[in-house]
């Protein structure tokens, strides 16, 4: 069973966020729940999760979500010098929100190319690498204080 039968939605990208909810919540006071609780959590965590609801799908649509488009990798190490040359935090922090405005963008994308599944693949591509690059980011903060 994947994810989305868990939770007895449709396989799609766009779901409803409430009824995602409902059903989670229905399955968890099931008592006949034949879905262990601890496969519900991670189910309904996943699918709530706008990134790892994009990974759910193309996984279930037998699209590798790990290959990378040479554009993308040129992207991506431009990305890291460019962060790798700020001097202060203030700069870094600005960056930093550009990547997050720029996530939020990508996921507007995500939502309006779920019929086109080489788009989307490679919107959600991107949006993987600039969360991951943020969450380094945000762990190397951590780490330093």
């Amino acid at each position: 069973m994947n994810y989305f039968e868990i939770l007895k939605l449709p396989i799609a990208y766009n779901i409803d966020a409430d009824l995602l909810t409902r059903n989670y919540f229905s399955l968890q006071r099931s008592s006949e729940s034949l879905v262990d609780s601890g496969l519900l959590n991670e189910a309904y965590n996943s699918l709530r999760n706008d990134i790892k609801r994009a990974e759910c799908f193309l996984n279930l649509k037998n699209i590798s979500t790990e290959k990378m488009s040479e554009e993308l990798a040129v992207k991506m190490f431009e990305i890291r010098e460019e962060y790798a040359s700020f001097e202060n935090d203030e700069d870094r922090i600005a960056f930093q929100n550009q990547i997050k405005k720029k996530k939020k963008e990508l996921i507007e994308f995500l939502k309006k190319s779920e019929n086109d599944l080489i788009k989307f693949s490679e919107i959600f591509s991107e949006l993987k690498f600039l969360n991951s690059f943020l969450e380094k980011e945000r762990a190397d903060v951590y780490g330093r204080n």
